[in-house]
């Protein structure tokens, strides 16, 4: 029996999964062909990151052995075959399944096995979440060099959540335990890695005790607590968005079925398929630029955070204050350097994928269906309907349809040739003034390069001369930390080294080891702050460019089949599917590709 939890992330994909899963059971039952052809898209859909079959979280359980990581993962799976000892009991890295989630169970560190610490740390590299358990008797020197290590030195701080198992052990409270743990977790507090006091052998004996003992177990085994502090590290580090990929999808997929059964005219389906293609281009292009920008800032933030690593070693008996300062102060222009820089790869980015998407659109606008769907639309713009549309007439027509049909044509056909002649335009809402795409102008290369010019422009107001994420008072105030710091420590600089008693000189050492820290944490925080700056300003950006684009192509999608009240039967069914997609974009966040308006319901009908 598994811990029966509310674990977020989980009911967003299993959620997601069922979507995809009633999607394709409605083009299986389609009748028409041409939306049962959109079964293979269905298929091509990923949940893991970046469209692979690799589960979309992974999340490693690493400390000390003989802690409880192995009963933790029992009681969260359910498995009966995870292995619980007193003694050294997993000697290889395991995966299980939780949710959907991948967990690893990986061996205990310094337990005298060097070829269990390869392993962890191997796991460590590919996990997105780092669960570190102790016991309630908190850390020895070893387990608390290995917790600084993976928190400081590898800087995984900002991924670790740390519990605290076996408290039923002793009399002892959480608040008791704070100081002495956050003497190991400094300069952080414990609640910075929102740290959870469980008994997990509490909660497998609650399953088979009597009912008048089984809720004092559940209540020393809190578990809940723990899956309230998974949640709330998934959602602090918006790691349910990578489900917006294949949300995207399956919602544009479910979308096209609605279209596709709302026409039975030849030229509309091919124009509703131009359009359904050059979403799924947007959206390639939208997932290739979030990741090169992830690139891009996390180089920065790492340049950053070894600037102050370099100030921080610097700290130890033989320098003075005066080092340590000068090279304070050249690890702070460096490091407001670097960020300066930001906004030139940003630019650059931006404007190396553009030119990816420019060249995508016009291969679309250039390709066989779209010539093609010019040549048959331009035959039916004329002031009467084509032969082919007079012998044309669908099932469920009456004569008044028909000779509606008919007369509106002409105009339906130009719309149409419209649409095959502009699907390779691109910043549509971004090329603007008398040299526009569109406008009565000399040669087209004229026309991209005024649009090219004012993509430059737009770029600009996100990551111009304006965005300067160091000159922040926050990132300023972080950094003065780091200057205090070295201010306080300098006498003990020059004193330490001639200490000669081992406690005092022990203190001192100390001193020195926690201004370390200090000085580590304030060029850490103020790299994440950079961060944090240059993601608002990127979202932005995203919205800005990309949900316009969208909405144009829904705006178009609608002026083709928005009339058509002879809807044939499947339509609504797949309008639903796509309204679900939307309502879970909308809980995980994802305003760039929700529709507006929508109350969240049963994600999963």
């Amino acid at each position: 029996m598994s811990v029966d939890e509310k674990f977020e992330f989980g009911e967003i994909l299993a959620a997601t999964e069922q979507l995809k899963q009633d999607l394709r059971g409605a083009l299986v039952q389609s009748e028409d062909s041409q939306v049962i052809e959109l079964l293979r898209d269905v298929d091509d859909v990923k949940m893991g990151a970046a469209g692979s079959d690799a589960p979309p979280l992974a999340i490693a359980f690493v400390g000390q052995y003989n802690a409880g990581k192995s009963t933790l993962l029992k009681v969260l799976t359910g498995r009966r075959d995870i292995v619980i000892d007193s003694n050294v009991c997993t000697e290889n890295v395991t995966a299980y399944d939780w949710k959907g989630v991948c967990l690893l169970d990986t061996p205990g560190i310094h337990a005298g096995y060097l070829d269990h610490d390869d392993k962890t740390y191997s796991a460590i590299d590919r996990a997105d979440l780092l669960v570190f358990v102790i016991t309630n008797e908190l850390f020895d020197d070893t387990i608390g060099c290995h917790f600084r290590e993976l928190a400081f030195a590898r800087q995984h701080a900002k991924r670790m959540l740390l519990v605290v198992n076996k408290m039923a052990q002793d009399s002892g409270t959480p608040q008791t335990k704070l100081v002495d743990i956050e003497k190991v977790t400094s300069p952080f507090s414990a609640a910075d890695f929102g740290t959870v006091f469980i008994d997990a052998r509490s909660w497998l004996e609650a399953q088979s005790s009597s009912p008048s003992d089984r809720n004092d177990l559940l209540e020393i085994a809190n578990l809940p607590a723990f899956t309230s502090a998974l949640n709330e590290f998934v959602r602090d580090r918006g790691l349910t968005g990578r489900l917006s990929s294949p949300l995207f999808l399956l919602r544009g997929i479910a979308e096209q079925g609605r279209a596709i059964l709302s026409t039975d005219f030849p030229e509309e389906r091919a124009a509703l398929e131009l359009l359904y293609r050059k979403r799924v281009i947007l959206h390639a292009s939208r997932s290739r630029l979030r990741s090169a920008m992830g690139g891009v800032i996390a180089r920065v933030v790492t340049d950053i955070s070894t600037y102050g690593d370099e100030v921080a070693e610097a700290i130890e008996p033989g320098k003075t204050e005066e080092d340590v300062e000068a090279l304070n102060a050249d690890a702070q222009r460096r490091a407001k350097a670097r960020s300066e820089t930001l906004s030139t790869e940003a630019q650059s980015c931006i404007e190396s994928e553009f030119a990816e998407l420019r060249r995508q659109l016009e291969a679309l606008r250039d390709g066989v269906l779209a010539r093609e769907l010019r040549g048959q639309a331009s035959d039916d713009t004329s002031g009467e309907a084509s032969s082919f549309m007079k012998e044309f007439e669908a099932p469920a027509w009456n004569n008044q349809t028909r000779k509606r049909v008919i007369a509106e044509w002409p105009t339906q056909a130009k719309k149409i040739a419209q649409i095959a002649d502009e699907i390779g335009s691109w910043a549509a809402k971004w090329a603007v003034g008398p040299m526009a795409e569109g406008a009565a102008a000399g040669s087209s290369t004229a026309a991209r390069g005024s649009q090219a010019h004012q993509v430059v422009y737009n770029v600009g107001k996100f990551f111009g001369v304006k965005f300067q994420p160091w000159g922040a008072v926050k990132v300023a105030r972080m950094i003065g930390n780091a200057g205090r710091v070295i201010a306080a420590i300098g006498g003990v600089l020059a004193v330490v080294a001639q200490i000669a008693e081992d406690r005092q000189q022990d203190q001192y050492r100390i001193q020195l080891r926690s201004a370390r820290d200090g000085v580590r944490s304030a060029y850490r925080d103020a790299a994440l702050t950079v961060q944090a700056q240059f993601w608002t300003q990127f979202e932005a950006f995203l919205l800005d460019f990309y949900s316009s684009e969208l909405s144009a192509l829904d705006g178009l999608v609608e002026t083709l089949t928005g009339k058509h009240s002879e809807r044939r039967v499947g339509a609504g069914a797949f309008e639903k599917l796509a309204k679900r997609a939307a309502l879970i974009l909308d809980k995980i966040g994802d305003k760039a590709w929700t529709s507006s308006g929508l109350a969240l319901g049963d994600l999963s009908s």
